[in-house]
Order: C-alpha cells, then sequence, then structure tokens
C-alpha cells in the first residue's frame, strides 16, 4: 500500500501542531500538564490521517476513538481537533457520501459522551469541527468527479473524432481502389494502357490513404501530423481522382479565405459525398460540386444525377453531419431529384 506523500505532509502537519499547541492549550485553560496518555491519544489522532486517502474509513476510525478517549479522560480541548475535522474532511472526500455521514454522526456521539459544556454548545461545535469539514470534502469530491467526467467526455469525443477521420480516409481509398481495380481487370488484356493507368491510380490513392490514416495514428500518439492541413485547394485533386475512377465531377469552389478546421470540414463532406455517389450509383451519373458564401453562409453543394430513391443515412452521412454541426451549422440530404448534399455552416467572424 503506497502512502502519498500529500498524507505524510498534513500528518506531521498536524502532529506539530497537536503536540506544541495542545500544551500552551492546557496552559490557557489552567488545566494540570499533559501526562505520557495524551500526547499518546494526540499523536494517535495524527496518525490516523497517514491513510486519509487509501483507507479513509481507518482514517477516521482511528482518529475519532483518539480524539473521544482524550475527551473523556478530561484532557483539555485544543489542536488535536483539527485531526478530527481533517479526518471527517478526508471520509467525505474518499469514501461514499453516506458512509462519511455515518462516520461524522459517531465522531459527534462520542465526543457528546464526554461533553460538559450543554446540548447548544456541542450542536455549536459540531457544526464547526464537523458539518463544515464534511461539507466542504463533499463539494471536493463532486468538483473532482465533474472533471473526470468532463476529461472522460473530452476523450471520448476525440475518439469519435478520430474515428471519423479514419473512416472517411479509408473508405474513399477503398471505394476508388476498387472502382479503379474493376476498370485495370476489365480493361487488361484489350487496353494495356488504360490498366496502367488504373493501376498507377490505385497505387496514389493508396499511398494518400496511408499517409492520412498515418496522420491519424501520429495525431492519436500525441505527434504531430506529418502532412499538412487538407483544404479547400485540394478540391480540384480529389475531383481529378473521381474522374479517374468513372465519376465525372464538375467543381465550382469559392475561396473565402476559412481557417484550417472550415476548409478539413467542408473537404471531408465532399469526399464523403462523392466516394457515395461512386459507390451507389449507376454508370454514366455525373456529379456537381459547388461551394461559396451566402448571408454570411458557407454553402457546400453536392448533387449528382441519379435515380431518384429512398435511402437510409449510415455513417457516412451522419458523419457529415455531425462536422458542420460542430462548426455551428447544420447538414441537409434530399434524394427526391437524384441525390443531394446541402451544408450550411456560419462563416467565422
Amino acid at each position: 500500500m503506497r502512502i502519498p506523500w500529500q498524507d505524510f505532509a498534513l500528518t506531521t502537519a498536524l502532529l506539530f501542531a497537536g503536540l506544541g499547541g495542545t500544551t500552551v492549550a492546557a496552559r490557557l485553560q489552567g488545566a494540570d500538564p499533559l501526562d505520557a496518555p495524551a500526547y499518546l491519544l494526540v499523536t494517535l489522532a495524527a496518525a490516523g490521517l497517514l491513510l486519509r486517502s487509501v483507507r479513509p474509513v481507518w482514517t477516521v476510525a482511528v482518529t475519532t476513538a483518539a480524539i473521544a478517549l482524550y475527551l473523556g479522560l478530561g484532557y483539555p480541548y485544543g489542536p488535536v481537533l483539527l485531526s478530527g475535522a481533517a479526518a471527517v474532511y478526508a471520509v467525505a472526500t474518499y469514501a461514499a457520501v453516506e458512509l462519511a455521514a455515518v462516520a461524522a454522526l459517531v465522531y459527534s456521539l462520542a465526543v457528546l459522551v464526554s461533553w460538559d459544556g450543554g446540548i447548544v454548545s456541542w450542536f455549536t461545535w459540531s457544526a464547526g469541527w464537523i458539518l463544515l469539514p464534511g461539507v466542504a470534502g463533499v463539494l471536493m469530491k463532486v468538483r473532482r468527479k465533474s472533471v473526470v467526467d468532463s476529461r472522460e467526455k473530452a476523450v471520448i469525443s476525440e475518439r469519435l473524432r478520430l474515428a471519423q477521420e479514419v473512416h472517411d480516409v479509408v473508405g474513399h481509398g477503398l471505394s476508388v481502389i476498387a472502382m479503379q481495380a474493376g476498370v485495370a481487370l476489365y480493361v487488361l488484356d484489350r487496353d494495356p494502357a488504360k490498366a496502367r493507368v488504373s493501376l498507377e491510380a490505385i497505387r496514389d490513392t493508396a499511398k494518400e490513404s496511408l499517409e492520412g490514416l498515418r496522420s491519424e495514428l501520429d495525431t492519436l500518439r500525441g505527434s504531430a501530423p506529418l502532412t499538412p492541413a487538407i483544404g479547400l485547394a485540394d478540391l480540384p485533386a480529389l475531383a481529378a481522382r473521381m474522374r479517374e475512377a468513372g465519376l465525372e465531377v464538375s467543381t465550382e469552389v469559392e475561396d473565402a479565405g476559412l481557417p484550417e478546421n472550415h476548409q478539413l470540414a467542408v473537404y471531408r463532406i465532399v469526399q464523403e459525398s462523392l466516394t457515395n455517389v461512386l459507390r451507389h450509383s449507376s454508370p454514366g451519373v455525373t456529379a456537381s460540386v459547388r461551394v461559396y458564401t451566402v448571408r454570411g453562409e458557407l454553402v457546400v453543394h453536392v448533387t449528382d444525377t441519379g435515380t431518384p430513391g429512398a435511402f437510409t443515412e449510415g455513417h457516412g452521412i451522419t458523419g457529415m453531419r455531425s462536422r458542420a454541426e460542430a462548426l455551428g451549422g447544420t447538414l441537409e440530404v434530399d434524394a427526391s431529384h437524384g441525390f443531394a448534399v446541402i451544408a450550411r455552416i456560419p462563416l467565422p467572424s
């Protein structure tokens, strides 16, 4: 059992305060000089705090018993009570709230046995030396829990973000590779030059996907990504890869000087939209990409000329919508005339 250094430091401070201050308190109260059992009980009350963070119940039990016996034997009040307050705070901070309440009640009743100042003064003493430390301990526990919950939420959010990035990068790459592989197999015997072009496209797409995956893994490990940020300037290259895979794409992109996070979100939305067209559309379908600004909003409009029909939202559409909403925007899909993805993102001020 490893005892934190903070517990050693607190115990040492309480021990010195108890041994030194109790002698002064006895003199001020006109009590007899303390004997060896008194100093032993003061030492035992402080020593219980050694286990405050690892065994808080033992702490409050040892400290309470030592203080109750100390007062029961008629020794004067003094700094020994600080050990009791610290024990109540510890059990409220590190143990269950119900257990802390029981411990505080037991401690208060144990003192009552030797109390000779009246019930009102006993209630006042209990409020100052037991209730307040207990409440402070509970508040500290709530604060620590809220900090842990916030960190866990942040970790989960970051993992979801990385999962979405990997989904977009790898999913897009595999779709293009599958399409190019089909073209290469189809023309392998009749048009070797065309097959070679498709194989080169497969090589380039695989390399790009691996670099994107490596960048996300570097981020997960805490390293800085080795690749530059993806943005609107990369959309023409994306459209070119789609054309090589057999999907005719037209682009109209207005560069509004957006920050990197906006540009990455736009790129991923366009990438996932075109990947879905490549996966699900029939031959001859074309796609159109428009990125423009209007009335303080950035609009991303991706449409295709496919056959209208019912659809079910999958991870891709959910991920695109999450990207838009993360920047305060919205994303809508419409399958009444082909398939359209429309994202509206507020421009940063």
